[in-house]
């Protein structure tokens, strides 16, 4: 095997090996058509491998099972989905419609399950299809200015707070004008910024989503790992890894401030605090987006980069007062 690089890769209009992170698991495979996209999706990884020929497929009965098994887990794509068949609440505030809502949360639930499953790489590989899915149905048709009520998905915390992250995140990195490969890395790390909670071992089969923060705190740390493990970049494992700590440092896990701080990690922090605010997850209890961002202000720089924080604020309107358990449909 040997490392090949984007430059070498933009000259096949069709891959002609497969490619394969440090950990030998496959990303690419041969005689696919390299587009754009997934140029753009192999830049997210530190090395990727080649190797000339393909990988047998294995003889052994058990094996050939858990194939069969792997293919059915795998058989889903975003175009494809039933949206009939996942019974989940919907945004009636939201600005775009119900039946995108639903196929967006209904295509996170099926990767979230391939990592349950531990199919990690593959459900990598439609997170990555999912960055390009959120640019398409939501930040292309998103206002300038608006409602936070508007841009939130409602229901299920374990599927909604992801996108929701991953949503926020990716318009203040718009506002800040970011380059169009940085916007796609950030929104990628914050659908992936609580990761290293399926890494911790519960005590009976209680979802994690009953645990409380003291008890997750090595998500931080696991998340980082796992990123890592998963051959992704070092700015995306560091969302994992920060998106606790806090401008003046009280936050975990090593108890970084300010400029220490990567800022996808400090703007990854400004979304994950507001959207557990929305969901009263955390020990303040708010009704609407205008207390949501009264709490924010009065948290301040304490906690966030002012440069994030104030450049979130400004992106929603203050007057919204419409009751987040209201927007239910």
């Amino acid at each position: 095997m040997r490392i090949v690089d984007t430059a070498e890769l933009s000259n096949y209009k069709v891959l002609p090996f497969d490619l394969f992170t440090e950990n030998k698991s496959k990303i690419l495979a041969a005689g696919e058509v390299l587009t754009p996209g997934k140029l753009i999706m192999l830049k997210n990884y530190v090395r990727v491998y080649a190797e000339d020929f393909r990988v047998e497929k294995p003889e052994n009965n058990d094996e050939g099972s858990i194939s069969k098994d792997k293919t059915r887990a795998l058989n889903f794509s975003y175009e494809s989905l039933d949206t009939a068949e996942f019974d989940t609440v919907v945004n009636k505030e939201a600005y775009i419609k119900t039946e995108t809502q639903v196929r967006i949360k209904y295509f996170y639930k099926k990767i979230f399950d391939l990592f349950q499953q531990g199919y990690y790489d593959d459900a990598v590989l439609k997170l990555q299809s999912l960055v390009n899915i959120l640019q398409n149905e939501l930040f292309k048709k998103m206002f300038k200015h608006g409602r936070g009520s508007q841009v939130r998905f409602m229901g299920e915390y374990e599927i909604c707070h992801p996108l929701n992250v991953a949503v926020i995140s990716g318009m203040i990195a718009r506002k800040l004008e970011y380059a169009p490969r940085n916007i796609d890395e950030l929104i990628l790390a914050a659908l992936m910024h609580d990761i290293g909670k399926l890494k911790i071992k519960l005590p009976n089969e209680s979802s994690f989503l009953s645990m409380n923060e003291e008890e997750l705190k090595d998500h931080t740390v696991l998340g980082y790992k796992f990123i890592k493990e998963l051959g992704l970049s070092e700015d995306i494992a560091k969302v994992a890894l920060e998106h606790h700590e806090n401008n003046d440092g009280s936050g975990y896990p090593s108890g970084v401030s300010n400029d220490f701080i990567s800022e996808y990690s400090q703007i990854v922090n400004v979304a994950n605090y507001y959207d557990n605010l929305a969901f009263n997850r955390t020990h303040v209890m708010v009704l609407n987006n205008r207390e949501a961002l009264r709490e924010m202000l009065e948290v301040g720089t304490k906690r966030f980069s002012a440069k994030m924080l104030y450049t979130f604020i400004h992106m929603f309107s203050y007057d919204d007062m419409k009751d987040f358990n209201d927007m239910m449909l």
